[in-house]
């Protein structure tokens, strides 16, 4: 049995070639390994660059002296700076007189015949449309007159109105106050002062204007007029002088004053016109006032008849903005002797 027992043991050991006893199995051990992010390579450091040196302070440059700056036109040219205004009379000044350029009138010239008193109708339009009459009324007992201008707005905007009244005298007349109410605002006033009491001395000082639009005084030259008694005065000149106002290049300068200042207005006969109303054709001298300074876009015209005392029987005035009112005349009552 123990022989038969040793040849299996040989016999199944040279059939399978195994070794004896076994080799040990060879263990490789294995670590499991987590992948680390990957971070981006880290730049070379830069190389420090030299400091630059510092720049050597230069010596500023001469500065020019500056320029005068002009002053600024005024929008309106101060009566004080304008020529035109006549001291010695009072009067407007003909720049067409035989005498020569800007001469004053002779005494025969300077005398004014004021229109009696008289109402005016006129149909108005603005920007041609028609709209209601407008009416002038004058109002004069020889030493004293009262003017004043209705001139109705479309639709709800009311009315313009403008008030003048003062005195008359040998030269024309003398404004104390105006007044211009435009549609529902509160009036502009301009008040003439010309024989002002110093406190101090109780003597007469020089004659100014004021205004409630603006705070400034000025000073109120003689023969001044105000924008509708302006109109007045030409119709009593005419009166007086009328050879002399349909004469070709007549051009007056007159002191005008406004609701915040007061300019030297020239006033230039164009012609005569026949101007169409309700009462026929009427004959009427045309007056139109100069540009008072480069750029001035507001055009004032009027037309003078003899056949109506010299009073006016059309007006025109054109703003910078191109709205335009018109009275055109229809009907009167007096004025013309």
């Amino acid at each position: 049995m123990l022989v038969a027992h040793g040849i299996a043991v040989v016999w199944i050991a040279h059939s399978h070639q195994m070794a004896w006893p076994p080799e040990p199995e060879q263990i490789i051990p294995t670590l499991l390994l987590q992948p680390e992010p990957i971070k981006p390579p880290t730049p070379p450091a830069a190389k420090a660059q030299p400091k630059p040196a510092p720049a050597k302070p230069r010596s500023a440059p001469p500065q020019p002296a500056p320029a005068a700056v002009p002053a600024p036109e005024d929008a309106d040219i101060p009566m004080g700076a304008a020529a035109g205004a006549s001291a010695d009379t009072g009067m407007v000044r003909d720049l067409s007189g035989e005498g020569g350029q800007g001469s004053a009138p002779a005494a025969s010239e300077a005398s004014f015949s004021p229109p009696p008193s008289a109402t005016l109708h006129y149909a108005t339009y603005v920007n041609g449309v028609r709209n209601e009459d407008g009416v002038i009324r004058w109002t004069t007992d020889g030493k004293t007159y009262t003017l004043s201008v209705d001139i109705p707005l479309p639709l709800f905007f009311g009315s313009l109105t403008f008030r003048s009244n003062g005195t008359i005298d040998t030269y024309g007349l003398t404004p104390a106050r105006y007044e211009e109410v435009r549609g529902r605002r509160q009036p502009d006033v301009t008040t003439f002062h010309y024989a002002e009491a110093a406190p101090a001395s109780g003597t007469a000082g020089a004659p100014t204007i004021t205004f409630t639009r603006t705070p400034n005084v000025l000073p109120l030259p003689m023969g001044t007029q105000d924008r509708f008694s302006v109109f007045l005065q030409l119709t009593g000149l005419a009166r007086s002088n009328p050879e002399r106002f349909i004469s070709p290049g007549l051009t007056l300068e007159i002191p005008i004053a406004d609701t915040d200042s007061v300019e030297v207005a020239r006033v230039q006969r164009v012609g005569e016109d026949t101007i169409d109303t309700p009462e026929g054709a009427i004959r009427a001298q045309h007056f139109v006032r100069l540009p008072r300074r480069e750029g001035d876009q507001r055009r004032v015209e009027i037309w003078l008849s003899a056949e109506r005392g010299w009073l006016p029987v059309r007006l025109r005035q054109t703003e910078p903005n191109g709205m335009q009112f018109e009275l055109v005349y229809q009907s009167q009552e007096g004025g013309q002797p």
